[in-house]
């Protein structure tokens, strides 16, 4: 049978308090046990003494003494003759012609003496009583604090749980997929503070759930894309009747095709797996400028097919991380000025560092992007232009956003006041990197 947090609660007050009663009776009964003995001690010793003096008087018989002497607090009895002989030798080597017995935690104290060669035995019962009835009401006392502060701990738990018992209703809710579920902070600041965490973790969990379905949704819209032109076209061939020149047309975008495919199977691993990754690894020192000439110079065929001009100003800047992934950066964005500059447009490529940074600008004279657009050029998938839907997959900007995040740098665009889109790419730098 599982227990509530509440009757937990309440099960560990009561054995807390029970041990705290336990312990405190046996601490006041060690405390009190000598004065207990002592008073009950003084008291026969009392009637002891008296019944002493009245016996050197030889004026009364023990009868008369024993009526004299007791009180109605204590009981006096004369021993039997067959006893005798043990409490002898005990008064004897007593002080104070008494001795003193004791039994009982509570102790009970019982005194012996002789008087006219009778033994005597005196109780100090009433102080006994007296104790006990004490310790009886500290004991009732103690159980009725117990369970009164158990009940009162149960009714109070109630309202300290329930902040608690929001948040396991509401992580079972997002156990089963709701992942738009809010708990209301409570005031308990240490409550509250987990309730934040909990509705910060549900709002991103919400965030992750949208994106994974419109990841989801985006890379079958570009799978099925060329999928269907490559089933299409695939269908075509076969049928006997088309020119040899047809037969090399539909085999041409067969081929584009699967090469449009494989890119974007290979970007969306590189995004997926640098998305997985926290750091960035196999850094090494290398020169940016030389790196930029190099993939300018790939990429001429494509900038020269439309008599682009290409402004180029790179000074001698070294870095220190990985060359690969910094080459995806300029290739991407280069690659990406090359498709959107019209023909016999402008292209300019600046490297240059500033005080804090190593800053490169890609600008291009092709068309400026809205507000709307601009806000989520970075986002996956996202092309602004669907006329040139074909001419990517929307994963390059993504890539090179997730490549600057992780460098702790910052990218952002810019339209050029005369016209065109300029990407700045800034790269904080040590000053011993650069040396």
């Amino acid at each position: 049978m599982k227990l509530s947090l509440q009757f937990k609660f309440a099960i560990c007050f009561f054995a807390v308090m029970l041990a705290s009663a336990v312990i405190s009776l046996t601490v006041l009964v060690l405390i009190m046990r000598p004065v207990i003995i002592q008073n009950s001690q003084t008291q026969i010793l009392s009637i002891v003494n008296s019944m002493k003096q009245l016996e050197k008087l030889e004026m009364f018989t023990n009868k008369e003494i024993i009526s004299l002497c007791v009180t109605d607090d204590s009981q006096v009895q004369t021993l039997e003759p067959k006893s005798t002989k043990y409490y002898l030798v005990k008064i004897e080597a007593a002080e104070q012609n008494c001795y003193f017995e004791q039994d009982g935690i509570i102790p009970s104290i019982t005194g012996y003496t002789v008087v006219n060669d009778e033994y005597i035995k005196i109780n100090a019962a009433y102080t006994e009583d007296f104790y006990l009835i004490a310790f009886f009401i500290i004991a009732i006392t103690l159980i009725a604090c117990i369970v009164i502060g158990t009940l009162l701990t149960t009714l109070v738990s109630s309202g300290i749980l329930k902040p608690i018992r929001n948040l396991s209703a509401a992580t079972n809710l997002v156990a089963r997929g709701n992942f738009k579920v809010r708990v209301p902070v409570p005031r308990d600041r240490d409550c509250a503070v987990l309730t934040k965490n909990f509705n910060k973790m549900t709002e991103e969990l919400s965030g992750i759930e949208t994106l994974r379905g419109d990841f989801i949704s985006n890379v079958s819209h570009e799978f099925k894309t060329p999928l269907a032109s490559i089933q299409g076209f695939a269908k075509l061939l076969d049928d006997e009747s088309i020119s040899e020149e047809e037969r090399k047309e539909y085999t041409a975008v067969i081929i584009s095709e699967t090469e449009r495919l494989s890119r974007l199977t290979s970007d969306i691993l590189k995004l997926s797996k640098l998305e997985n990754q926290k750091t960035i690894v196999d850094k090494k020192r290398f020169s940016i400028d030389e790196q930029i000439r190099k993939i300018l110079l790939v990429l001429e065929p494509e900038w020269t097919k439309k008599n682009i001009e290409m402004d180029i100003s790179l000074d001698d800047v070294y870095y220190f991380g990985n060359e690969e992934l910094m080459a995806q950066i300029w290739q991407n964005v280069i690659n990406n000025a090359i498709k959107f500059t019209p023909k016999d447009g402008k292209i300019g490529v600046k490297l240059f560092c500033t005080e804090s940074n190593i800053t490169v600008k890609i600008s291009d004279s092709g068309p400026t992007i809205d507000p709307d657009t601009a806000e989520k050029i970075f986002d996956k998938f996202y092309q602004g232009d669907r006329s040139r839907k074909t001419e990517g997959n929307g994963l390059g900007l993504a890539l090179v956003k997730r490549i600057v995040d992780l460098c702790n740098g910052k990218i952002y665009m810019e339209n050029m006041y005369d016209g065109g889109v300029c990407f700045v790419i800034e790269l904080p730098y040590v000053i011993g990197d650069m040396m």
